[in-house]
């Protein structure tokens, strides 16, 4: 039986945390998760790992420093085999890492060593990557250089939303660290040492980042909207107000309108051309209105011919 320790913290760790938990090989003795947040009106709400770890009946422990000297010592009193750790939020310092060489793994969402960093699944739709996938790998000091043990590759195309992706990959991330650790030493004499000329870093994301420019081409204007579907969300500024751009589909340019110009406004869409092509927008969505598909939006709302989106 297999003794773990587990670090995670948001909706993305809670796939992994089941399959560990559902392992007859394996028993998670504590999982360590951030603290509660204070939401509206004076309420706290707690991490997903922190309410599925309760739901299953886990021992759960929210430090503030997971590298303070209380938690040290609750860590080495389980002595584990293994530490897990999923999008834990913290950093794993000094005595952990030297305490417990080798037996910290990390699960991180991108085919290492493209895509370290913050927001590697937002990055490989935005570059419009043809695959991508989760590795297990070893913790080192720094961040996301550790060597591999194993992958799963999973393939995208330009429909492929982060919700889908986050969700694909949070499953599959379940069944790798489960196998990753039950085959740890075959894994361990088998790790790939990560190749630094071929690392690529992957910033975090900004609310700017979701702006919409016309000048841009077709497919990476779709490739943001995918990218950011569930955060920050892609918006263009008409007539000085912000407005959430959801779905879009793709034509050939078929007028000499300038980019960014609205030249028709229709049941079947608002019709801006871009560098190269015509993006026609489906669904859109105005400050502190519904998400609307345009023919909802144009029963009670107007959008007017020849002005532009900036």
């Amino acid at each position: 039986m297999k003794k773990i320790i587990f670090m995670g913290t948001p909706e993305f760790s809670v796939n992994p945390l089941i399959s560990l938990n559902n392992s007859d090989e394996i028993n998670i003795e504590l999982v360590i998760t951030g603290e509660d947040k204070k939401r509206s009106r004076n309420k706290f709400e707690s991490t997903p790992v922190k309410k599925k770890a309760l739901e299953l009946g886990l021992k759960v422990y929210t430090p503030l420093n997971v590298n303070s000297e209380e938690s040290l010592s609750i860590i080495d009193e389980i002595n584990p085999d293994f530490i897990v750790v999923i999008a834990y939020g913290q950093l794993i310092k000094k005595h952990l890492l030297e305490k417990y060489k080798n037996r910290i793994i990390n699960i991180h969402s991108s085919l290492l060593p493209k895509y370290r960093g913050a927001a590697p699944m937002q990055w490989a739709i935005l570059n419009k990557d043809k695959k991508t996938g989760v590795c297990s790998m070893l913790i080192e000091k720094t961040m996301d250089t550790g060597d591999v043990l194993d992958c799963d590759t999973v393939n995208i195309d330009e429909d492929t939303d982060i919700s889908t992706l986050h969700d694909e990959l949070s499953l599959r991330s379940g069944s790798l660290i489960v196998n990753t650790i039950l085959n740890y030493d075959d894994k361990f004499v088998h790790r790939i040492e990560q190749d630094d000329d071929l690392a690529s870093y992957s910033q975090k994301i900004s609310k700017e980042m979701g702006h919409i420019s016309f000048m841009e081409n077709a497919s990476d204007i779709k490739a943001k909207i995918m990218a950011f579907s569930v955060w920050p969300s892609t918006y263009v500024i008409y007539k000085d107000e912000k407005v959430k751009i959801h779905k879009i589909h793709i034509i050939d340019k078929y007028t000499n309108t300038e980019e960014g110009k609205i030249f028709e406004v229709s049941e079947s869409g608002i019709f801006v051309n871009c560098k190269d092509k015509c993006i026609v927008i489906d669904e859109i969505q105005f400050p502190g209105k519904k998400r609307m598909d345009l023919r909802s939006f144009l029963l009670g709302n107007s959008i007017e011919i020849g002005e532009s989106f900036n």
